[in-house]
C-alpha cells in the first residue's frame, strides 16, 4: 500500500511560480528603493554650481532584468537661477539635454548585463568625472550609500525568501 499525494504536479508548479513572482517583486522594489535613494542623494547635493542644469538632470537610474530595462528614473530636477539684464531672477529646471544624455549612457551600460538583476545609477554628462576630480561630489555620496545599503538589502531579501512557505 503506497502513499497517494493529495496534490497535483500542476499545484506544485503553480506554487513555485507564485513564490518566484513574489521574490521578483521584492527584488525590484528593493532595487527601486535603492535607486531612488541614490538619485535623491545625488540630485540634492549642493557641492557644485550647476550652471545649465545638465549635470544634475543627467543623474538617474535604470533597473535591468536579464538585459531588459524594467524601470527607470530620469527627470529634470535641477534648479538653475537665471538673472536677466534688468537683474530679475527666475528659477528653471534647465534643459532636457542632461536627461537625454544620462538615460542614453545608462542604456549603453545595460548591454553589459544580460543575466540577473542590475541597478545602474549614472551622472551622464561627460564632465561629471572631472567635477568629481575637483573635489565636488556628483555621485560619490550616492555610491557610498549604495555600497553600505546593498548588503543590508540582500540580508533582508534572504529573510523574506525564507518566510515564503
Amino acid at each position: 500500500m503506497g502513499l497517494k499525494p493529495t496534490f497535483k504536479l500542476a499545484d506544485v508548479r503553480a506554487k513555485l511560480a507564485a513564490d518566484a513572482k513574489k521574490i521578483e517583486q521584492v527584488i525590484l522594489l528593493r532595487l527601486q528603493y535603492l535607486g531612488e535613494e541614490c538619485v535623491n542623494i545625488a540630485r540634492n547635493l549642493d557641492t557644485y554650481k550647476d550652471q545649465t542644469g545638465n549635470l544634475r538632470n543627467s543623474v538617474g537610474y535604470v533597473i535591468v532584468k536579464n538585459g531588459k530595462v524594467v524601470l527607470n528614473n530620469f527627470q529634470r530636477s535641477a534648479k538653475v537661477v537665471k538673472t536677466s539684464k534688468s537683474g530679475k531672477q527666475r528659477v528653471t529646471s534647465g534643459s532636457g539635454d542632461g536627461v537625454k544624455t544620462g538615460e542614453s549612457l545608462a542604456l549603453e551600460l545595460v548591454s553589459g548585463h544580460s543575466r540577473g538583476y542590475v541597478l545602474i545609477v549614472v551622472a551622464g554628462m561627460n564632465y561629471a568625472e572631472a567635477v568629481e576630480i575637483r573635489g565636488k561630489d556628483v555621485l560619490s555620496s550616492a555610491e557610498q550609500y549604495a555600497k553600505k545599503e546593498l548588503p543590508r538589502m540582500r540580508a533582508a531579501l534572504r529573510l523574506d525568501v525564507m518566510k515564503l512557505k
